[in-house]
């Protein structure tokens, strides 16, 4: 499983959850995946009647150092590895100015309590503390699927079984939002990773070919983005745009985002009611163009996942800009942005300079959405 440091998914609105039941049943909501063999850390403000408001959840894959012979269950470490990541989350809290928080350790060869979880809630809670943190609790699950017994981790046991977390209120809620729980974190690179197919061969071949249109400007290029968001977002809710294109129309707006003016305006689109679109869009040709071509649509929908924070999406999709062109400087940007815990919130004062590069090459944007 790729590892992530600190990916992150800052809820749209504060999520209030009663009991550590629902708490768990919603995490995959909360990541968009289903997280397997991770540490998840969930900032929240304890509420009045023991409601939490979850403001930032944290995930990481899971390491756990061996036993050593004649070492009891009791005791144990914690690999180099995950001291890094709870010192990461652990600063990232402080940053946050977070003063609650609750980690459930996700992990099907926890058959019992041992001193590798209990090592783990213990670093974790002291790395917190000394940074003015409050580790409220920390819950161990084999699955985060329905029917999975969770437990105690330390301090007083307490133990319940998982509701169905597809109809967790947070999930219902996401769900409303267009917002999909992926299987696990493989599935959801997978949904977007780039296809070898008749398609992609095509555009390859046209944009090697020098026969893509090119309009001369980036007016030219820019508008003719934003005129077919808008032509799809034309279509009924009932019978929405399925976002397709031709190989030829695909590699034109494959060379236009190459431009820088043209890119830099379209990172306001995450901002609009064509955001959804432009994502598709992002996608298709971040899937179909070659590298290191699609390191820049790649870039553009972890830039516009980002800012709905959706980090899962975000990280996926700069794995593959990386890939694509390992020195493309806006995808390094972003990925020091993510890696040093920049709230959605900044990223979107970033999007809106999209406007003012957009006003000078004469392109009205839509406008932007609350």
């Amino acid at each position: 499983m790729t590892t992530d440091s600190g990916t992150h998914r800052h809820p749209p609105i504060p999520e209030r959850i009663v009991g550590p039941g629902e708490l768990i049943a919603a995490i995959p909501a909360f990541l968009g995946f289903t997280p397997e063999r991770s540490l998840v850390l969930m900032c929240l403000d304890v509420l009045a009647g023991s409601t939490l408001e979850v403001q930032t959840v944290m995930r990481h894959d899971l390491t756990l150092p061996d036993r050593s012979e004649g070492q009891s269950l009791f005791e144990s470490g914690v690999t180099e590895d995950m001291q890094s990541v709870i010192e990461h989350f652990a600063e990232m809290c402080a940053q946050y100015q977070v003063r609650a928080a609750l980690a459930v350790i996700v992990d099907d060869r926890g058959v019992t309590v041992d001193g590798r979880f209990r090592g783990l809630a213990h670093r974790l809670s002291d790395q917190l503390r000394a940074r003015g943190v409050e580790l409220t609790e920390v819950y161990l699950i084999a699955e985060v699927t329905r029917g999975s017994r969770w437990r105690s981790a330390i301090g007083v046991m307490e133990y319940g079984y998982l509701t169905d977390p597809r109809t967790s209120p947070v999930a219902l809620a996401y769900m409303l939002q267009g917002r999909g729980v992926h299987e696990s974190r493989t599935m959801l690179a997978r949904t977007v990773r780039p296809v070898d197919d008749p398609l992609s061969r095509t555009v390859a071949r046209t944009l090697a070919s020098g026969a893509v249109v090119d309009v001369g400007s980036d007016r030219g290029r820019l508008h003719s983005i934003v005129e077919q968001l808008e032509e799809w977002s034309g279509y009924s809710p009932d019978n929405p745009a399925v976002v397709t294109l031709p190989p030829e129309r695909i590699a034109e707006f494959g060379a236009a985002v190459q431009h820088v003016m043209v890119r830099d305006s379209v990172l306001a689109l995450a901002l609009t009611g064509v955001a959804g679109l432009a994502e598709q869009l992002w996608t298709l040709l971040m899937r179909t163009l070659p590298a290191p071509e699609r390191a820049c649509p790649a870039t553009l929908l972890a830039f516009s996942a980002y800012t709905r924070g959706e980090g899962a999406l975000a990280s996926v999709a700069l794995d593959i800009a990386h890939q694509a062109d390992e020195n493309y400087s806006l995808a390094h940007l972003l990925s020091r942005s993510l890696a040093a815990g920049a709230r959605p919130s900044m990223i979107r004062e970033v999007a809106l300079s999209g406007y003012a590069v957009a006003e000078l090459c004469g392109v009205a944007l839509p406008p932007p959405v609350d």
